[in-house]
């Protein structure tokens, strides 16, 4: 009985025992994760130019970076199994830190690169079309999103889930079950935005971690005879 009952509590032990070292880490990058949503509301904007390729690069090498330290933190921070161990520290800590990094400092990079790329003085804002060159849905454990990719100038703009229904039925792709995952515009639609420019910089306004307003897709043709005073993208 007690060695039925000691066999018992041995199973009830978890297999992997984290100091309070790794749990501090753990609790840090479940704050950096969780900070990445307030910070959005200060990230609503698109920016088309200049695109900051380089400063992204960076925010991949320091999310790497953190993503090592946190699987050399998760596993030396640790007891129990070597097995349980190794899988614990690159599929719990070193993802999550690596993802978190990334969002965290992308988000805060893109914010800072805004206040610093339109200052208000030499900023001008303006309605305008932007031309669309391709669109397509994204699904995720989350839910789905709808982007579309302008032109000539590449980036990635979420859209309201009716505007690319919109587009589906203008191009009459008729459809059973699941909708189709992408569509080819090639400059046949466009989106009508709010734009600012300062100098050589160009953004789009409410587009970044929030999707346009809704109703914002339309024909291009159709567009510019209604508006003719609105700049086209070119």
């Amino acid at each position: 009985m007690m060695q039925t009952a000691r066999m018992g509590d041995e199973a009830k032990q978890p297999s992997v025992r984290l100091t309070k070292c790794a749990w501090w880490w753990l609790g840090a990058l479940g704050f950096a994760m969780l900070s990445v949503w307030p910070l959005g509301h200060f990230d609503n904007t698109t920016e088309l130019t200049p695109n900051h390729t380089d400063v992204l690069e960076y925010c991949f090498w320091f999310a790497s970076a953190v993503a090592f330290t946190s699987a050399f933190v998760g596993f030396f921070q640790s007891s129990g199994k070597l097995v349980s161990r190794l899988l614990m520290s690159v599929f719990c800590f070193a993802l999550l830190g690596g993802l978190s990094s990334l969002l965290t400092t992308s988000t805060i990079a893109n914010i800072i690169e805004n206040r610093l790329d339109f200052p208000k003085a030499k900023t001008v804002t303006y309605q305008s079309l932007v031309p669309i060159h391709r669109a397509y849905r994204s699904d995720s454990r989350t839910g789905s999103s709808w982007t579309i990719q302008p032109e000539p100038i590449w980036s990635n703009i979420d859209i309201a889930h009716l505007d690319y229904k919109f587009m589906l039925e203008k191009l009459g792709a008729g459809y059973e079950g699941a909708e189709p995952s992408s569509l080819s515009s090639r400059g046949y639609f466009c989106a009508k935005v709010i734009m600012q420019r300062s100098g050589e910089a160009l953004r789009v306004l409410h587009a970044g971690t929030q999707a346009l307003p809704r109703g914002s897709v339309g024909v291009c043709s159709s567009m510019v005879a209604k508006e003719p005073s609105l700049p086209v993208l070119h």
